[in-house]
């Protein structure tokens, strides 16, 4: 299959260039070039289809991470899809804690997260830890 792709990167590089506009158009005649040494099957080939053999990923893992609670040093276990957002995470965390309010504001990693990043760009773990804080207004 290697061999295939530089037969048809070495062809590519073969055709004289020349500028047209903002993109590169491709001159010469084929004919001139040199052939391409196909696969045994698919030598007579006009149209394949490459298909993914083996496994597919099962797709969002569950999660297990925990909340900390700075202001009362409580520990919330809650449970998420690698594809769910911040904000998802703290529908979960204010449904088994309401007392919290609705700034429930969390860092991961040392770092302040915003609602719409997902788990999986944030690249989090199972027993991941996000801890609270209170943003202050003024000096």
């Amino acid at each position: 299959m290697a061999t295939i792709v530089q037969a048809a990167l070495a062809r590519y590089l073969l055709f004289p260039r020349e500028a047209c506009g903002p993109r590169q158009c491709v001159k010469g005649d084929p004919k001139d070039t040199v052939p391409i040494p196909y696969h045994e099957p698919l030598e007579n080939t006009t149209h394949t289809v490459l298909q993914v053999q083996g496994s597919v990923s099962p797709g969002p893992k569950r999660i297990p991470v925990n909340v900390f609670i700075g202001s009362n040093g409580m520990k919330i276990p809650v449970i998420v899809r690698s594809t769910d957002t911040i904000g998802k995470v703290q529908q979960e965390v204010l449904k088994l804690s309401p007392d919290l309010g609705a700034s429930l504001n969390l860092i991961y990693n040392g770092k302040p997260v915003q609602l719409h990043q997902t788990l999986s760009e944030l690249q989090v773990k199972p027993g991941a830890m996000f801890i609270t804080y209170q943003k202050c207004h003024g000096g």
